[in-house]
């Protein structure tokens, strides 16, 4: 089965597999103790709940997935991200988390897991064509 959003540079195909489970969203990358400045995740949004909000430069289209090994990941498209933000986060090897983040109870319970907390720390940042994916 293939999975696709139909809006931006989500359209990628994202094949599923077996207990992987996917949700588009939008992040606001930032430290959340900064007001979503500085590296990390700041907040996350549904695509329908980010689409009323103001327009954030430091906001981009994600998908979230819980990969089979329970893990939570992050695929973005490079073509999302403002020169800026790509120079300041995405620029090396890893992404860096400056402070903890606990995903939303609502994303945790659409991605089948009770809760998930996102540990302060380096993280790899991995790049396939357009697509950039770190698993947390």
């Amino acid at each position: 089965m293939v999975k696709t959003h139909p809006e931006g540079n989500l359209a990628a195909k994202i094949r599923l597999l077996r207990n992987v489970k996917i949700l588009f969203s939008e992040v606001v990358f930032g430290t959340p103790g900064k007001r979503c400045e500085g590296s990390g995740l700041c907040r996350i949004y549904t695509v329908t709940g980010a689409k009323r909000l103001d327009p954030h430069p430091r906001r981009v289209p994600v998908i979230l997935l819980i990969n089979s090994k329970g893990n939570l990941g992050i695929r973005l498209n490079k073509n999302d991200l403002s020169e800026e933000l790509h120079r300041e986060l995405f620029q090396g090897s890893g992404f860096m988390m400056e402070e903890q983040f606990m995903l939303p109870k609502y994303f945790a319970r659409k991605l089948g897991v009770v809760q998930y907390k996102v540990p302060a720390g380096a993280y790899p940042l991995q790049a396939r064509g357009n697509w950039m994916d770190i698993v947390f």
